[in-house]
């Protein structure tokens, strides 16, 4: 019905009915049924999933509800059907689009270790291959869903017990970091660990994923070593956040390589030189956990690049790739208040300085001690900064 809606939507009664019998021709005469036969479910889904570039994509939450609701006895159906809309309706409350696919993909990841998404529906059918084992699996999704929610909303009433350290940790891995790989280790924790073991562990999951941005973790590696943790985790092999660390010490970038990475490293996202400027921040004027910073309005405090990106003639001197090369630096980048910002825009060094000079952020007016700005000055702020960096997001806590 709303399809046919939409067909008619903009003509008159007479157009509508004249528009609607061309659609009536076209099914009769002119569509086509093309029928593909394939040996099994999985097959049918890499197939659709391969030709089918313009409608509706497959979804293996489909195939596996069809498969699981298969498998359960006719005496247990109304109870699976049960769990899964039980499972359903609270990934469904947190409004993100393909969200069932991603959950069942990093609870399996907690059950088997590495898994890819592609191998979701393979790995349910081998495990659900029977009635018992099928149920048990709805009655595990069902049970696990408002863990695998709690993950994305800071305010979740499941972290009451956690501290507001532990909310602000979440909400700086979902709002300022958005790391997303690590998401199947954060789902272990937040179901097998001590509420004391699981603070210590969120906190970390943030050093963790700042290492490894600067740095740049390898997409396959950091999946497939998370993967192993969180099913580790899920088996009780690893219950603390020390035996955790231990097992990814190789991975995880260590200070002298994150120092080094950091006083070169160039930030194309706003948001995350944002983070990176304010939680460096923290740290100099020594506020406790400087790793996280309070939710603030991006209109209040704006990002400047000290030599902008377009210099012109208000930086002589300064050469338009030198700019390009520079002005994505962290050691080139400050924090100034929204209304500072908009006034200096790319005005000379010397007319910033003043405005650098009376910020309240401590890291913003030291900037105006500098007589001149260049590739100098920056190359030697961003060393400092990766000093303070190495303090901000420390490997082991003082």
């Amino acid at each position: 019905a709303n399809r046919v809606q939409t067909i008619v939507k903009g003509f008159n009664e007479q157009a509508q009915t004249d528009r609607l019998l061309e659609w009536v021709e076209f099914i009769e005469h002119n569509t086509q049924v093309i029928i593909l036969d394939v040996p099994d479910h999985l097959n049918a889904f890499i197939m659709f999933e391969t030709l089918n570039d313009r409608g509706l994509k497959a979804s293996q939450a489909d195939l596996i509800k069809n498969f699981l609701l298969r498998q359960a006895s006719s005496t247990r159906i109304v109870e699976a059907r049960s769990k899964w809309a039980s499972m359903v309706g609270v990934l469904q409350s947190m409004g993100q689009d393909d969200i069932t696919v991603s959950y069942l993909h990093h609870f399996l990841i907690t059950k088997f270790g590495p898994t890819r998404e592609r191998e979701v529906f393979h790995r349910v059918r081998a495990f659900a291959n029977s009635s018992g084992r099928a149920m048990e699996f709805l009655h595990e999704i069902a049970d696990s869903a408002n863990d695998y929610a709690a993950l994305f909303n800071a305010d979740h009433s499941k972290w009451n017990a956690y501290g507001t350290s532990t909310r602000n940790h979440i909400s700086t891995i979902n709002r300022d970091l958005r790391v997303e790989q690590i998401r199947p280790l954060m789902f272990a924790v937040s179901r097998h660990f001590s509420i004391s073991e699981a603070q210590k562990a969120f906190r970390s999951f943030v050093i963790w994923s700042v290492r490894f941005l600067i740095v740049g973790g390898r997409g396959g590696l950091l999946d497939r070593n998370y993967s192993i943790g969180a099913q580790r985790i899920a088996a009780e092999e690893i219950k603390t956040t020390k035996e955790l660390t231990e097992l990814l010490s190789d991975i995880i970038p260590p200070d002298a390589q994150f120092e080094a990475g950091f006083a070169e490293a160039r930030v194309s996202q706003v948001y995350l030189a944002r983070y990176y400027l304010r939680a460096l921040e923290r740290t100099r004027k020594d506020q406790p956990e400087p790793e996280w910073i309070p939710n603030s309005d991006e209109q209040a405090i704006n990002l400047e690049h000290i030599l902008p990106e377009n210099p012109q003639d208000a930086w002589p001197g300064i050469e338009d790739e030198i700019a390009r090369t520079y002005w994505r630096r962290i050691g080139n980048m400050v924090i100034l208040q929204a209304m500072k910002n908009s006034l200096i825009g790319n005005s000379p060094f010397k007319a910033k300085k003043a405005t650098l000079e009376s910020s309240a952020f401590l890291l913003t007016s030291e900037v105006a001690k500098y007589a001149t700005w260049g590739v100098s000055e920056s190359e030697e702020r961003q060393k400092r900064l990766a000093k303070l960096a190495v303090k901000t997001w420390p490997m082991k806590r003082d």
